[in-house]
């Protein structure tokens, strides 16, 4: 057991160190190119201030984790997924570059991009086919559904394509999304190496240290953001793993931040269309809460301990 924790430990130091040499220059090069962000005006009127700030994290931290997943001790077997989620990174780096260089601040065409999710995640599930149990283990029970190869297909799709927006959806305030995936992919990670997955925990523990050295630059007030071609390519790969474990249910838990955020945004939609009125002053939840005079980084330290709180009931869900 030790050698796993410590080619575990390894990645992530890695891909954290990297990113720790990459993430200034990256900033000072967007600083001189004059690039950043563009700050949607129907956001909250506080967020203004961070027009221009300089986005495409995710250009780094998925290019470290890359590294790190191939550096050593290499796993060649997962270079299926990882082309694969550079599908995913190319499709929201196409978002950024719109939205940075072009200063469009609603990028893509959501209907376009949806699309384009859906086939990729096609391509990520039949490709896995072999190589992911098609059963679901009932959180806190021993009770195992095995579904068939179309209902699995469809399951696995979903399921992608869900966390890749959920974990764009919660991508809104300094450190948040960060820091929640942090806690979601270290929990998968350590789940994936006592389950005997070696290669889809590495990918896990090389995404730890690539969003970890974000971190650093993008807790409040962040120096840079995330962008798309983060957000889009994490969220899918917290699907990966889920489905590569056989106990994907347990993503509700390890990822209840971003399920909140993505039913606070279902609600709100759905209220406004069927009863005309609003159940939260702005959605996702989290700017809510920001609408309600809360700080920015008080909001988003309280809803890392949510999300701590979501991994612990994962763990013990597992363990039951």
């Amino acid at each position: 057991m030790i050698e796993p924790v410590v080619h575990g430990g390894l990645r992530i130091a890695l891909s954290w160190l990297l990113g720790m040499v990459l993430f200034p220059v990256f900033i000072r090069w967007q600083r001189r190119k004059s690039l950043g962000q563009k700050i949607k005006k129907e956001g909250p009127a506080m967020h203004l201030h961070k027009e221009n700030t300089p986005s495409m994290g995710g250009v780094i931290v998925v290019s470290v984790a890359f590294l790190a997943a191939f550096l050593w001790p290499p796993v060649p077997d997962l270079f299926p997924y990882i082309l694969l989620l550079f599908g995913f990174f190319l499709l929201g780096f196409l978002d950024d570059y719109w939205k940075s260089v072009l200063g469009q601040p609603w990028g893509w065409k959501a209907r376009y991009r949806f699309v384009l999710e859906v086939l990729l995640a096609c391509g990520v599930v039949w490709w896995g086919r072999a190589f992911f149990p098609p059963t679901l283990v009932v959180p806190f029970t021993n009770k195992v559904i095995t579904l068939t190869p179309a209902s699995f297909f469809l399951y696995g799709v979903l399921l992608i394509v869900a966390s890749c927006n959920a974990f764009n959806i919660a991508d809104g305030l300094d450190g948040l999304a960060a820091g929640c995936g942090i806690l979601t992919l270290l929990f998968w990670g350590i789940l994936l190496e006592l389950l005997h997955r070696p290669s889809f925990a590495a990918l896990a523990f090389a995404f730890v240290g690539g969003l970890c050295a974000f971190l650093w630059f993008n807790c409040w007030p962040a120096e840079i953001f995330l962008g798309d071609s983060g957000s889009l390519p994490i969220g899918a790969l917290m699907g990966i793993l889920a489905l590569a474990s056989g106990h994907s249910l347990l993503l509700v838990f390890s990822g209840i931040v971003f399920v909140i955020d993505t039913l606070s945004v279902i609600l709100q939609v759905l209220s406004f269309r069927v009863l005309g009125r609003r159940v939260f002053l702005m959605s996702p939840l989290h700017h809510h809460f920001e609408l309600r005079g809360e700080k920015e980084a008080r909001v988003t330290v309280r809803l890392w301990m949510v999300q701590a709180l979501g991994v612990l009931l994962a763990s013990i869900g597992f363990w039951r």
